[in-house]
């Protein structure tokens, strides 16, 4: 307690110190010269001033009176835009098939290889967590399945979607300033941030976002469980040098996430290059969906197609390609037992349809199927086989 209100002291700004007006005259004047020196540079992913928590705390307290802390704040950040290369490893509770959003507090640590580069018009970065791939080449994504050499061609703008919590780190000096919106614009979440030595330490407890009247998927990801997301910063460079994230569940605090080391040196360009092996499903061409049904009928209709496998159907809710190799070997001439009541969970515009069915084996498989209304209100399937 006696090294917070240490701290706290330390922060609280003396009202009686003022700038003179030739002082303030002459720092407006080497900002706006230095300013003008950076307008030609147009960064990626923020196009403009990441503001950094720990930044604006120091310096809306510091900075004397009629100074613009916009500005100054541009020259905190302005250290990050020199981290051109970073290559970092993360290890995540999950499985090395699975999407990069999903969670699991049961399942082991599963190692995760980001690289990152910047330069002056292009900002690639790929993550491999094993068994699936993700690649982002400027204005496009590629993620594909090594095993299955099945993949899929996405719009940049899906970044997060395709890989969650994991976008941030893509850009660790964007990564604060994402962190403070986000507490800004949610008022149950609690953010603190405290200097030991050389670090800054950033601290963030948030609840679950996400409809969960319905349990079903919380705990899943990131975003739909209560965390605590802690960060090390640099203080003299504002690099980040370690993070982690904790999913709390009861009485019980799990580290789903660790970031385990950070080199902010050379990649390699090697890394982003495409397989030649992988077929590519065009995600622009989508599907048309299931139209007129309700969720429980365009399931049923789904699940009764894979008896004598009728594209007709199928065709229209999953990618064929998808569909014969992923789900045709294992659901080819099985039978729908059941179909329960449709159900909403968690934060992804999903409904979630029970259901039971009998495979050609004779075993009986009981799961959700996750559905998804296309552009033209169709469903599609989006997983839970």
């Amino acid at each position: 307690m006696d090294d917070y209100r240490d701290i706290k002291k330390l922060l609280t700004p003396n009202r009686e110190i003022k700038a003179s007006a030739q002082l303030r005259a002459k720092i407006r004047q080497a900002l706006e010269a230095d300013r003008r020196k950076r307008v030609k540079r147009r960064w990626l992913w923020g196009c403009g001033i990441g503001i950094s928590s720990v930044a604006a705390i120091q310096i809306l307290l510091f900075t004397p009176s009629g100074l613009s802390a916009k500005e100054v704040l541009a020259e905190a950040v302005d250290s990050l835009y020199h981290a051109r290369n970073i290559e970092m490893t993360v290890e995540i509770r999950t499985r090395p098939i699975e999407n990069f959003r999903y969670i699991n507090l049961e399942e082991d640590f599963v190692n995760h290889h980001l690289t990152v580069t910047y330069n002056d018009s292009l900002f690639l970065w790929r993550i491999d967590k094993g068994e699936r791939v993700a690649i982002g080449t400027g204005e496009d994504i590629y993620t594909w399945l090594t095993p299955l050499k099945l993949g899929w061609h996405i719009n940049n703008s899906d970044k997060k979607n395709v890989v969650g919590y994991l976008a941030g780190l893509l850009s660790p000096r964007q990564i604060l300033y994402t962190e403070l919106k986000q507490c800004d614009a949610d008022t149950r979440t609690k953010y603190s941030v405290k200097k030991e030595g050389n670090n800054i330490l950033l601290t963030i407890h948030a609840m679950p976002q996400g409809n969960f009247d319905n349990p079903y998927a919380l705990d899943t990801s990131i975003a739909e469980s209560e965390n605590i997301r802690r960060y090390v910063i640099d203080a003299d460079t504002r690099l980040l040098r370690r993070a982690s994230v904790s999913v709390v569940s009861g009485n019980r605090e799990t580290t789903v996430l660790n970031v385990t080391s950070i080199d902010y040196g050379i990649a390699s360009d090697s890394a982003y290059i495409l397989p030649q092996d992988i077929y590519f499903v065009e995600t622009e061409n989508q599907l048309t969906g299931l139209s007129g049904l309700t969720a429980e009928e365009a399931a049923s209709a789904v699940l009764n197609a894979f008896t004598d496998w009728n594209c007709d159907i199928l065709d229209k809710a999953i990618h064929p390609a998808v569909s014969q190799t992923l789900y045709h070997d294992h659901f080819y001439g099985s039978v729908l037992i059941s179909i329960g009541q449709a159900f909403s969970s968690g934060n992804n515009n999903t409904t979630f349809v029970p259901y039971r069915l009998r495979l050609n084996d004779g075993t009986v498989q009981s799961h959700n199927l996750a559905l998804q209304q296309s552009d033209t209100g169709g469903w599609i399937v989006t997983g839970g086989l």
